[in-house]
């Protein structure tokens, strides 16, 4: 777990807009907060929970999960290069790689699937689970749909 701080200033290294030369100025990581906040709710709304509340401060705990840490940092990452490029593409091949893979390791580990309800199958013999006969063909229920007798 790691506060909303250290992510933002994570993911302004690795697009080079914070050094302990250069430190990032606290507006841009208030603007950090925002885009890492907007971009959690986008995540989430394509039901990938990660169990993350947005926050309130930049140096609130974001408590994420710790192998998510990297896909969050490069995807904020690309997410906040266009506010720091300056003419320049800040982006490297190998970031929007990254980003792209660990976005699909995530949403793989924490998406939410909907698992079908099992129906005993109408093709079983009668005494193996199934009393009704052989008029149903149907082994799960369908989406937003009841099971009937």
């Amino acid at each position: 777990m790691s506060s909303g701080t250290s992510i933002i200033q994570s993911a302004l290294k690795r697009i080079g807009a914070n050094s302990l030369a250069q430190p990032a100025s606290p507006e841009a990581i208030t603007e950090g907060r925002d885009i890492l906040n907007s971009m959690l709710q986008l995540w989430l709304s394509q039901d990938i929970d990660l169990g993350i509340v947005p926050l309130d401060a930049p140096g609130d705990e974001l408590g994420e999960p710790l192998d998510s840490r990297n896909a969050i940092v490069d995807n904020l990452a690309l997410r906040l290069s266009s506010l720091f490029d300056n003419g320049n593409n800040v982006v490297s091949p190998q970031l929007t790689a990254n980003a792209k893979r660990e976005f699909n390791l995530i949403k793989a580990i924490y998406q939410v699937v909907d698992v079908p309800v099992k129906i005993v199958s109408s093709t079983l013999p009668v005494g193996q689970g199934n009393r009704t006969g052989v008029t149903r063909q149907r082994v799960f229920k369908g989406i937003g749909g009841t099971v009937n007798g």
